[in-house]
């Protein structure tokens, strides 16, 4: 009886303890919990886009009565609690006004914006703290870090069609491997890869050029301390067209349908998961997200990409942002190209010369992995593209042969996004492959979160990773030693 009961105890501990470690977080706004409060290295982060006014609140929570609120100036932010100013009076912050007792538990942070923002804001962040606790003596002191930023989003698919953050729609085709977004912690890179063709493209309405066409064939990201590609099979010989290979820190990884956490050091970079139709969604601490669309083209035993960036405060790269009397993205330096050139000859000098090579990754800020004997240098193709070229065929290997224009329509009608199914269309006619128009469907159906608090554990139900004596699976070990003691003493034969 004694031994029943005490394994009906250990079970049902057991589940419970198992159940409360298992407990997803869904949590997504910008609250202060007393009773689970944040480590000083997370930042609650709220994300605005173009054309939006900013207005929205967080409180305390985890307090029965009175609490104190306070917020505390950090980078753009100036003033004193209850009121901060940042970004030059773009962004205010307003606390309850402090009363000695404290302020209701129902009392909030005010965030509000001056003005409607504008695609120049893209980029611009406010960061400042906020403590909560509760009164009158103060107790369960949370600080909690927060972070405003404003965000947008960016894209290259098919032949690489780029969008940059502020929206300008352009083609690049250089082949080799480019920045095409960065910030402090997170950076994206692309592979381009050179198409040889039967014929030779139209003139790219942006950029004015005629130009042979490039893919992009394989990702690389760093998401804070951790380092994520996308790529073919390092090895040598056929590519494997069931999948790409995904890499977590050089280490050849599993996609599963519970995602990867991207866990380094304790802190939660983000989470890897499975989205519809084979793509592939990592989203940050900070809401950012990408999205990879990889297609197999089967003629061609060739792995290809779409990559889309959402809600990213990024603004550096081929897919960055645009500064005033420019038509390209800044350079890495900050520095302007200046006005679109009159002459094709000064275009092409700019953009698949002096662009291409400012963005083009070296050996040593790569992120990419790569089989022995390999390097970037290994991807890049300088002639490419050829500035209007009698031919786009490439020494040994086959041109592919383009279709019609009503094969490439049919081909890219269910593509719903203007400026998408005329890319779709264009891609198809000059490669003949109809799977480009399955790769943008793929691509236009993903939804991204939009703009709010992020959340600020993306991986929902993982935590990072706590001291052995603090796992449970310690207390279980406990309590079955403790079972089998009581069970050697039970059956210990009694004394005479």
């Amino acid at each position: 009886m004694i031994i029943s009961r005490f394994l009906t105890t250990l079970a049902a501990l057991a589940v419970t303890v198992v159940a409360g470690a298992q407990t997803p977080s869904t949590e997504k706004d910008g609250d202060l919990d007393l009773a689970d409060c944040d480590a000083a290295t997370v930042f609650r982060t709220f994300a605005s886009k173009p054309g939006e006014t900013l207005a929205t609140n967080y409180g305390v929570v985890g307090a029965g009565g009175n609490v104190f609120l306070d917020v505390s100036p950090g980078s753009n932010c100036t003033g004193t609690s209850p009121t901060l100013s940042c970004l030059a009076g773009l962004l205010s912050v307003q606390a309850p006004a402090p009363q000695d007792a404290g302020v209701p538990a129902s009392s909030k942070v005010n965030m509000t914006t001056s003005r409607a923002l504008v695609a120049g804001d893209v980029g611009v962040e406010a960061r400042w703290s906020s403590n909560g606790s509760e009164a009158p003596n103060g107790d369960n002191l949370c600080t909690q870090q927060y972070r405003w930023w404003v965000t947008s989003g960016g894209g290259g698919w098919g032949d690489p069609h780029l969008t940059t953050v502020d929206g300008v729609h352009y083609d690049f085709q250089s082949a080799g491997e480019f920045t095409a977004l960065r910030k402090e912690g997170f950076e994206v890179q692309t592979r381009q890869t050179a198409v040889p063709t039967a014929t030779v493209p139209i003139t790219n309405p942006y950029t004015g050029i005629t130009h042979c066409v490039a893919l992009y064939t394989a990702v690389a990201a760093k998401f804070g301390s951790s380092r994520v590609s996308l790529q073919p099979g390092l090895a040598n010989g056929d590519i494997d067209p069931k999948s790409m290979q995904l890499r977590v820190d050089g280490t050849l990884t599993e996609l599963t349908d519970r995602g990867i956490v991207l866990n380094k050091g304790g802190t939660i970079d983000g989470i890897i998961e499975k989205a519809a139709d084979g793509a592939i969604e990592i989203t940050d601490s900070g809401g950012t997200q990408v999205v990879i669309t990889p297609a197999f083209w089967d003629s061609q035993k060739l792995w290809y990409l779409n990559v889309n960036i959402y809600q990213t405060p990024a603004t550096q790269g081929t897919m960055g942002k645009i500064p005033e009397g420019s038509w390209l993205p800044a350079l890495p330096d900050g520095s302007s190209l200046g006005y679109k050139p009159e002459s094709e000859a000064e275009r092409y000098e700019a953009l698949y010369e002096k662009f291409a090579d400012a963005w083009r990754v070296s050996d040593s800020t790569s992120l990419f992995d790569y089989a022995p004997g390999q390097n970037t240098e290994t991807f890049t193709l300088q002639e490419w593209p050829r500035n209007h070229p009698q031919s786009c065929s490439l020494e040994g290997q086959p041109s592919v042969q383009g279709t019609t224009p009503e094969a490439a329509a049919q081909a890219c009608s269910a593509v719903t996004d203007a400026a998408q199914k005329a890319d779709c269309e264009f891609d198809v006619a000059i490669t003949g492959n109809t799977g480009f128009g399955k790769s943008y469907e793929v691509m236009q159906s993903f939804e991204p979160n939009g703009t709010g608090w992020a959340s600020a554990n993306p991986a929902g139900d993982e935590k990072p990773p706590v001291p052995w004596w603090k796992k449970w699976w310690w207390l279980i070990l406990l309590l079955l030693l403790i079972l089998i003691i009581l069970i050697k003493l039970l059956r210990r034969p009694s004394s005479p």
